[in-house]
């Protein structure tokens, strides 16, 4: 029982504020692949792979007296800084890219640029909101450490499903069937998409924008 509502707690969290959060994000991103369903593909399952670890990470911390850590962690590293310089390594990155060499990342992907988007997914999810702080508490409480491992693995599955099917069967299958109507217009696109990186970089750095 106590699973399920772990998994309940993520399961709301990924349904709010996490999956509007992943919004200026992830959908230039997906654009910018919008011609390649496999690399789309893998771009999602990075970055929610670097969510579920996150928390994951979270829950073990926690399990070795996490509440102070946290206290120490949030008042000396900013994660939304580190996540929002990573967002402005990729948008500078497929800028340049397709600026200079009039394509984007369409076969195989620079391995840094596939890190990138891992680390965003992990950056972006230590924010200690009311249901992460409900999984420290838990995880803190838990018998031993695999059982509190579980805890943050569960909580990281249940916050990633919405969003990842949001992106997935919305974002992704929706714009491609649009832009294949419009592919004259590719580079551009691409340009757009990762500019509006570089912007929602400068934001979140800024605190103009919470991931």
């Amino acid at each position: 029982m106590l699973f399920v509502t772990i998994f309940l707690t993520g399961f709301q969290l990924g349904a709010t504020s996490c999956a509007i959060s992943c919004l200026p994000v992830m959908t230039p991103i997906l654009l910018s692949q919008q011609n390649n369903k496999n690399t789309a593909k893998k771009v999602l399952f990075q970055y929610f792979s670097g969510k579920i670890l996150a928390y994951s990470c979270i829950a073990s911390v926690s399990f070795f007296g996490g509440t102070i850590l946290k206290k120490q962690i949030s008042t000396v590293i900013s994660f939304d800084k580190l996540g929002a310089l990573v967002i402005l390594f990729i948008g500078v990155f497929l800028l340049h890219k397709t600026i200079k060499n009039n394509k984007g990342c369409k076969t195989s992907c620079p391995t840094s640029l596939k890190y990138s988007y891992f680390s965003i997914g992990f950056f972006s999810s230590f924010s200690f909101c009311l249901p992460v702080i409900s999984l420290i508490t838990l995880s803190s409480l838990a018998s031993n450490f695999p059982l509190s491992l579980s805890y943050g693995f569960i909580f990281g599955i249940g916050v990633t499903i919405i969003p990842f099917l949001f992106f997935y069967f919305f974002i992704f299958h929706i714009t491609s069937t649009i832009f294949s109507e419009i592919s004259n217009y590719k580079k551009q696109i691409e340009i757009f998409s990762a500019s509006l990186l570089v912007l929602v970089a400068f934001l979140v750095y800024f605190e103009f924008l919470k991931l």
